[in-house]
């Protein structure tokens, strides 16, 4: 299932698989949402599927967001996700992470 993005003032919400075959529209959508001037919240409880592709985007966003001073929080975020940041050695890159 192709990963859908719906956002509010609050956070944007993914669904869907995050898995490299199905990131290239969520790509565009998130890296043009990290431009922006403001902190920016990801939930992402409804995922079904991940991969290192989506740990890789989700390091680019939250580089877009420290060079701006700003933050990147996820939220309800998927065991498999956690383990892929661990393995990678990203826990510790400054995300937050609940």
């Amino acid at each position: 299932m192709k990963p859908d993005i719906e956002c509010d003032g609050q956070a944007c919400r993914i669904s869907g698989a995050t898995t490299f075959s199905y990131l290239d529209d969520l790509s565009k959508e998130l890296l043009t949402r990290a431009g922006r001037q403001e902190d920016m919240k990801l939930d992402l409880q409804q995922l079904t599927d991940c991969d290192s592709a989506f740990a890789a985007l989700m390091m680019a966003c939250l580089q877009i967001k420290k060079q701006q001073n700003h933050s990147l929080a996820l939220h309800n975020s998927p065991q498999k996700l956690l383990s892929l940041f661990e393995v990678y050695g990203l826990a510790e890159s400054g995300l937050q992470i609940d």
